[in-house]
């Protein structure tokens, strides 16, 4: 079977040229092996972010991520207790790493280990700038007060730094990992500036509401991915898969953290306490599930589904059922529900669109199949 998602994705990996996918689609047209039909008539593939081609992608990545640790213990052995030592040890470590994925992640174009460079690096080189901070503008003394001037200027800097490391990564290797990693940078940085020119005491009674408009910012970001490519046969739908990944248990914390603070405070009637959150958690899963067919990512579940399940196991052990007895039935209800949405997917997705009104944005979502 000719597919031409699969071409498009060799000409993003750098295998083919676009000139010479072009010259094989023309030729398998005039052969008959595929009809002169668009690109966009190719069937829509299943949310499949690309992790590993072969056994030896977690082989080489588990190579990788011996060498990062090794590197860790390692320079603070070498460094004797020495901040300086360390400083500039962890800043070779980090820039070794960025060799390295110029060879795996650059070159030969390998997913897993490139993830596993990835991680290596942004440690390293946030670690080694955290203690070139301290050692050369702090004295080496540590701060137990967050709120001091120098300290809160430190994280303001690192941060930045980090998301510029993170925006060069992007643009020198365009692993789709690097945008999650790319856009938590930049909410930790927008974070870290507002607590400095704020402060925490003047910015703690906003920060639910901070965090959830930057997680719905995530999402917003995402979704520009998704429309990009709703046939989801570029990497860019990778983009989205990532943020989607990061902004759901942003979303899902700080609603919950609004919502439930006042019953867990409130220790006056547990029981109906704990009732009224599983309803609230099985009730904001509910509508995580709703967004997440429409959209057609599962990703987006990932965290509504912990929560379900610590809200699930929490009534019941307030109504005083053994604890295995509370984790079985926990993990037999939060199985069902998986389950349920897995196997009856495009089922309960084409259930919803009939449901919903129209409307021409639907055109740049993934469309309704007739799967089973």
């Amino acid at each position: 079977m000719f597919d031409k998602s699969l071409l498009s994705r060799a000409v993003e990996s750098g295998i083919i040229s676009a000139e010479q996918r072009d010259k094989l689609i023309a030729f398998a047209v005039s052969d008959g092996s595929v009809s002169a039909m668009g690109e966009g008539a190719s069937a829509v593939r299943d949310e499949a972010p690309r992790f590993f081609r072969s056994f030896n992608d977690l082989f080489i990545g588990l190579g990788v991520a011996i060498l990062g640790f090794a590197l860790k213990y390692g320079a603070e052995l070498v460094a004797s207790g020495s901040q300086q030592v360390v400083f500039f040890a962890l800043l070779g470590c980090a820039a070794l790493f960025w060799l390295l994925a110029e060879w795996i992640t650059g070159i030969r174009r390998i997913n897993f280990p490139s993830i596993v460079i990835l991680l290596f690096f942004i440690y390293f080189l946030g670690d080694g700038l955290r203690i070139g901070w301290e050692y050369y503008l702090l004295d080496g003394r540590i701060i137990q007060n967050t709120a001091d001037t120098l300290q809160a200027r430190g994280v303001v800097l690192i941060s930045f730094a980090l998301t510029a490391a993170m925006a060069l990564y992007f643009w020198r290797f365009r692993l789709p990992f690097s945008v999650l990693m790319l856009a938590a940078t930049i909410a930790l940085s927008l974070l870290a500036l507002l607590l400095y020119g704020f402060g925490p005491e003047a910015l703690m009674p906003f920060m639910r509401w901070i965090v959830l408009a930057l997680g719905l910012a995530i999402f917003v970001a995402a979704m520009y991915f998704d429309t990009q490519d709703p046939e989801r046969s570029h990497r860019t739908s990778d983009h989205g898969f990532w943020l989607h990944l990061l902004a759901a248990p942003i979303i899902t914390h700080s609603i919950l953290w609004s919502s439930l603070q006042p019953l867990i405070s409130n220790q006056a009637d547990a029981t109906s306490n704990a009732n009224l959150m599983v309803i609230v958690v099985l009730g904001l899963f509910v509508v995580f599930s709703i967004v997440a067919l429409v959209i057609d990512r599962r990703a987006l579940l990932i965290s509504s589904l912990g929560y379900a399940a610590t809200a699930l196991g929490y009534i019941i052990y307030k109504f005083d059922v053994e604890g295995n007895v509370a984790l079985v039935i926990t993990m037999l209800l939060i199985a069902s529900l998986i389950l349920t949405l897995g196997t009856g997917w495009y089922r309960l997705r084409r259930g919803v669109f009939a449901l919903l009104p129209p409307s021409d944005f639907y055109q740049k979502l993934p469309p309704v199949t007739q799967k089973v």
